[in-house]
């Protein structure tokens, strides 16, 4: 992914860049439409959580993670209000739950107050309908369905005094497998800066909600992503 990521900003500018000098003889033709055509890169952070949390530790309380994504993003425009987008990203989510319970540690055979901190690493793929208003400066709404997939998944275990203690000597019945696929709805809003013909900066506030059980026990994974990118645009003006 990352390697791509570095693809791109190598040669996608350069195309573009290449395409400006025809491009300036055309657009006074063709006026000021739309480019067809925005990929991109993304980066930024999210809070994560997961809803339906129940616990048989009556301490037990359930903390946001921060987590990061980054990845590539495709846009295209029906008109100039209307446009599909995409983003194809890893994105790392995750939760706390401090006090969890009574964990046998396999190590020392005693029983332990413990805190369980579960990352899981997805390959994460939404689907937006993309509503932009403006013109140098564009304020967006977007919303649509998720499908995520694990690639993979750490639990960190922590005693009362904060010492991780290896997985390998604590006995995990308690903890859950996790589904090897996810999906849901996102939403938010955002804004894009035009910074040339061809270049546009973006952040996006979004919203994930997960529809799908990804434990047994009825664990839905959800976000809020600070989400930045630089999209290059391209193709006909509509």
């Amino acid at each position: 992914m990352i390697k791509t990521i570095i693809l791109i900003l190598i040669i996608v500018p350069s195309f573009i860049l290449g395409q400006d000098a025809e491009v300036d003889e055309t657009e006074s033709t063709k006026g000021s439409g739309q480019y067809k055509w925005e990929i991109g890169i993304n980066g930024g952070v999210n809070i994560t959580n997961v809803s339906g949390f129940k616990s048989d530790s009556t301490g037990a309380t359930l903390e946001n993670n921060i987590g990061r994504l980054y990845g590539i993003t495709l846009v295209y425009h029906l008109n100039k209000v209307f446009a599909i987008k995409t983003d194809i990203d890893f994105e790392n989510k995750g939760w706390t739950v401090k006090n969890f319970g009574m964990v046998e540690n396999s190590a020392t055979g005693i029983n332990e107050i413990v805190d369980v901190s579960q990352n899981l690493n997805y390959f994460d793929i939404p689907a937006f309908l993309h509503i932009g208003f403006g013109n140098k400066l564009k304020f967006d709404l977007n919303f649509g369905p998720y499908i995520a997939f694990l690639m993979d998944n750490n639990t960190t275990i922590t005693d009362g005094d904060g010492i991780v203690l290896p997985e390998r000597d604590v006995a995990l019945g308690v903890l859950p497998e996790y589904s090897a696929t996810d999906f849901g709805i996102t939403y938010g809003a955002g804004i894009d800066l035009a910074l040339g013909k061809r270049v546009s900066f973006g952040f996006d506030l979004l919203y994930e909600q997960g529809l799908k059980d990804i434990t047994a026990d009825g664990l839905r994974n959800t976000s809020i992503d600070f989400d930045f990118g630089i999209n290059f645009l391209f193709g006909q003006k509509k």
